[in-house]
């Protein structure tokens, strides 16, 4: 059964609720919430955690378990209303007096333990953690705010000179217009993606080289055929002969490698010996000085292949 829009946005507005409530003043970094255990395993959908992922509002960490990221945390803070409340205002408030105090009065940024900010604010180092990752205190007009100092993340905290946000300013970045333009133009890029998907390789991405369209009469059919670079072969989108970075790309032992002497050369061509070899691409003959090294080049060509760890058949010259 599918689930129609208004159901999964209201499936992710219940995500972030829970999440933003089992999150309180702890740093996203560090709380993780398991989609296998309660309250999420009962009413969360499976697909919602994808979606949320997909843009950039949750990060999986390992199997079930999920962490929100600095822009899930503007995002939960905007769609509970938390942001625009009194009482979120002035916690914020003092958390930017307390890193303005720094920087009152000199010529020059300075740098301050998140402990020192915690407690002159008096307010915990997780939601101080959240402000400054999240970059909540930087947006607005031409003001500065506060970030991470060199690598030090989560322990020293960089207040510029030109340090004067207000809370307000902050309120400013988290309204609903600001998060739907980022939506709109993260959806354009989708479309954009999807678009350039269609003439490269699902799997390797390599580009495609022709497109025919072939008329079978006596089916009643015309089929389109795509081929791409990497040798895959499309029939109307079906897959025909493999992608080498595909899982049906036979494995060597579905071949037979042997070599022929040719004047000063050796020639291996692999014949396959299943039906699922029968259905690759010939890619070209390998060759080379003896026997084995040609027969182990035809093995180079036609293994499967791992992007990143691909090898090369030896040159002759």
């Amino acid at each position: 059964m599918t689930t129609g829009r208004h159901e999964r946005e209201d499936n992710q507005r219940q995500a972030f609720a829970l999440m933003l409530n089992g999150l309180g003043d702890q740093a996203i970094d560090t709380t993780l919430f398991d989609i296998a255990e309660p309250p999420f395993a009962d009413g969360i959908l499976r697909t919602t955690w994808e979606e949320l992922a997909r843009g950039g509002y949750v990060d999986c960490v390992r199997g079930g378990q999920y962490r929100l990221t600095a822009r899930g945390w503007l995002a939960a803070l905007e769609i509970s209303g938390d942001a625009r409340s009194e009482a979120y205002q002035e916690r914020i408030g003092r958390v930017l007096a307390a890193m303005k105090r720094y920087v009152k009065g000199r010529r020059e940024s300075r740098v301050v333990d998140l402990k020192t900010i915690s407690s002159e604010a008096g307010e915990p180092e997780g939601f101080i953690f959240n402000i400054v990752e999240s970059r909540a205190s930087v947006i607005g007009d031409a003001r500065r705010g506060a970030t991470w100092f060199g690598a030090d993340r989560g322990r020293l905290i960089e207040i510029p000179v030109d340090f004067n946000m207000e809370p307000v300013d902050v309120v400013a970045a988290l309204t609903v217009p600001h998060l739907d333009r980022i939506q709109a133009l993260e959806e354009r890029l989708q479309v954009v993606e999807e678009e350039r998907a269609r003439y490269h390789c699902p799997h390797c991405d390599a580009e495609l080289v022709s497109a025919s369209a072939q008329d079978y009469p006596e089916h009643h059919a015309i089929v389109t055929y795509e081929r791409f670079a990497c040798g895959l072969l499309t029939a109307d989108g079906f897959e025909e002969e493999p992608c080498p970075y595909s899982d049906a790309w036979p494995r060597l032992e579905e071949f037979d490698f042997k070599a022929e002497e040719n004047g000063r050369l050796w020639v291996c061509r692999p014949w396959p010996k299943t039906a699922r070899a029968r259905r690759v691409h010939v890619i070209r003959d390998a060759v080379g000085r003896t026997k084995e090294e040609a027969e182990e080049n035809a093995r180079i060509l036609y293994e499967p292949k791992v992007k990143g760890k691909e090898r090369r058949p030896t040159e002759l010259w």
